[in-house]
């Protein structure tokens, strides 16, 4: 694995747990051993999309993934089956979407570990927005402003712009 470049299966099951559980301190720790391993972040991403698309087939064919994902253990099966319920394909897809955005997008960055990083947070964001209940329909994530408090008022009265 490591003479070839490829990520290690623990690694892209941790992440996708991760995901799953929009825990971000896992996803960004795995992230961090990416990069402290030496190991390409295009590559990374690359292993995680193709692991999304197993999952996503899981997802799919349930049982009848096997014939489609020849040469994967039986335990290594019944993970992905874990993971792919835990997901659901619609979910699992969208995933798949803003990774294959990411890895567009690292093509030629200078920056790959930043990528990779804003990769994670857009997926662990959608996840959050998602995992709850529906996203907003424009797809958009509105936050609302709180009014400044008074002390952060000019003299006049009239409230500071917020920071």
């Amino acid at each position: 694995v490591a003479l070839l470049g490829y990520t290690h299966g623990e690694l892209l099951n941790e992440v996708v747990d991760a995901f799953a559980a929009a825990d971000a301190g896992a996803a960004f720790a795995a992230v961090d051993r990416v990069v402290q391993t030496g190991q390409d972040p295009r590559r990374f991403v690359d292993d995680l999309l193709e692991r999304l698309r197993d999952l996503i087939i899981v997802g799919a064919a349930g049982q009848g993934a096997a014939a489609v994902l020849r040469g994967t253990s039986e335990d290594d099966l019944a993970q992905m089956m874990r993971q792919s319920d835990a997901f659901g394909v619609e979910r699992l897809s969208r995933t798949a979407d803003i990774v294959i955005s990411a890895l567009d997008e690292m093509t030629g960055a200078t920056s790959p570990r930043l990528q990779l990083e804003l990769m994670i947070a857009r997926v662990l964001t959608h996840t959050g927005a998602t995992a709850g209940g529906a996203a907003p329909a424009s797809g958009a994530h509105v936050a609302s402003v709180p009014a400044p408090p008074a002390s952060s008022r000019a003299p006049d009265g009239v409230a500071a712009p917020p920071v």
